[in-house]
């Protein structure tokens, strides 16, 4: 009976420690559906994500939602930035909007569709923007849409950002940026995020489970003891 208790609580430990963990979204409103809700925005030291220097109205650190077909699958509302230099700088600047979210930690996977408008540009571009996704300051991927040459009818261009890290337990802070370095241009239409996500895998502990599963074996060990004992009188 022993053996096979514990043979049981080896074959349950083993199927247990096998079977996936759930994996849960930390990040809110990550399609915009709701605005800016839950995002924060934020330029970097002679950065603007809203404002094109010399121009009327605006607010530097001000982002956007606009229904925009970022992925190309149809449009959407998603988060729209007009990043640049205020004033022009040689060094990359703008900024983009930050969220902070709680998980128990875990394998965490990042997604998000990126695209770059321009209405119309009358000679070629430089630099059409870095889009960057940052955790906790650190950069974890980027994406550099580089040069591009003119075009009266304007572009489209896409692509996406992605990464895969550990996560430990406790308070995060994910980051949505573009920069660029020049001005914002006139001609352009913004530069957008949509289909953010963030999945947090809680991986168990194998003690935790052998612990569990030992247990319920010495519990089932002490009532067969009983059950023998109470026979044999």
């Amino acid at each position: 009976m022993v053996g096979t208790i514990a043979k049981l609580s080896c074959a349950v430990l083993l199927a247990v420690s096998t079977v996936p963990a759930k994996a849960v979204e930390v990040i809110t409103n990550g399609d915009f559906q709701s605005g800016l809700t839950g995002w924060t925005g934020y330029v970097t030291t002679n950065g603007t994500i809203s404002q094109i220097p010399g121009y009327a109205g605006g607010t530097r650190d001000l982002p956007a939602i606009k229904s925009f077909n970022v992925s190309g699958s149809g449009p959407s509302n998603a988060l729209a930035l007009n990043a640049g230099a205020n004033p022009s700088s040689s060094t990359l600047e703008g900024g983009g909007v930050t969220q902070t979210f709680t998980t128990t930690g875990g394998t965490a996977t990042f997604f998000a569709n990126i695209a770059d408008h321009w209405l119309s540009a009358s000679g070629s571009i430089a630099s059409i923007g870095v889009f960057s996704v940052l955790l906790d300051g650190q950069l974890m991927d980027s994406h550099d849409f580089g040069i591009v040459t003119a075009n009266p009818q304007g572009w489209t261009l896409r692509d996406t950002l992605s990464f895969t890290t550990t996560l430990s337990a406790g308070e995060h802070t994910l980051s949505l940026q573009v920069t660029r370095r020049f001005a914002p241009g006139v001609g352009v239409d913004a530069e957008y995020f949509d289909n953010v996500s963030l999945n947090v895998e809680a991986v168990p502990e194998p003690s935790t489970w052998a612990m569990l599963i030992l247990g319920f074996a010495g519990v089932g060990y002490m009532a067969y003891r009983r059950r023998n004992g109470t026979l044999a009188a």
